[in-house]
């Protein structure tokens, strides 16, 4: 895993690291590498000898908490060794999730090695825990835990390595819309306070209605208190698009 640090740091550029430091500050630090040299490093290690569980659970640990881009290779290459072993992945990333300080590693933590791990484990109720927890990016981990039980595309560096294995540039974490899953977490997040929890809060709102629209539809109907008007919004536009996409698929059939 030193390896891995030494290369992000030959690949680190002065202009990127003011650019980036404008976006977050974590308190690890930050090098400065390029985003797609993140994920090609990622992958490149991956294909070299991926990450196994026990074996790899300290020095993934080490390269975690080494610098920002360290822990975004570290969360892609935890993320391909916790389909096998999901109750190491978990415990890896409940660690990690004590550490984060930033938006990017919170999306990639939760979405990435997070939320498969608790779907794996049939731990719902503990996802549903964290988005009461004090610490805003915690709450934002948990929230954007949800993409990984909807079929959207896998986005950002941290995917690499997911990437990698499936031999496939583009791929989801699922094929239907885990709505159950969803509506429990969506409906303690809705009320949150935090810019940044209900940005992403949205983001799942809007990719729900795309993916499952009538699920949606019904949530928006009849949950209690209803629905805050920007998130309602974006979740309407979901499910436009979710009703739309339906409906050519049946005319094209």
């Amino acid at each position: 895993m030193n390896e891995i640090s030494r290369r992000l740091d030959q690949a680190a550029k002065d202009p990127v690291a003011s650019r980036r430091l404008k976006q977050l500050q974590p308190l690890k630090g930050l090098r400065g590498v390029p985003l797609g040299e993140v994920a090609a490093i990622a992958a490149e290690f991956y294909q070299r000898k991926p990450a196994e569980f026990p074996r790899d659970l300290e020095s993934l640990h080490a390269l975690f908490c080494a610098a920002h881009e360290d822990g975004l290779v570290a969360i892609a290459l935890a993320a391909v060794a916790a389909i096998d072993e999901p109750e190491d992945g978990l415990d890896l990333g409940f660690r990690w999730m004590e550490l984060i300080d930033d938006l990017e590693t919170a999306d990639a933590l939760g979405w990435l090695l997070l939320g498969p791990a608790l779907v794996a484990q049939e731990a719902g109720g503990e996802l549903c825990a964290l988005v009461k927890d004090e610490r805003p990016v915690v709450r934002r981990c948990a929230v954007m835990a949800c993409l990984s039980v909807l079929p959207v595309r896998v986005e950002g560096p941290a995917a690499a390595c997911l990437r990698e294995r499936a031999g496939e540039r583009h791929i989801q974490m699922t094929e239907s819309s885990n709505s159950e899953l969803v509506v429990r977490v969506i409906r303690l997040a809705i009320r949150d306070r935090d810019p940044h929890v209900l940005r992403a809060t949205g983001r799942v709102l809007r990719a729900w209605g795309e993916s499952d629209p009538e699920a949606v539809a019904l949530f928006l109907a009849n949950e209690p208190g209803g629905v805050p008007k920007r998130l309602r919004e974006l979740a309407e536009k979901g499910v436009r698009k979710g009703r739309r996409r339906w409906t050519e698929g049946q005319n094209s059939g």
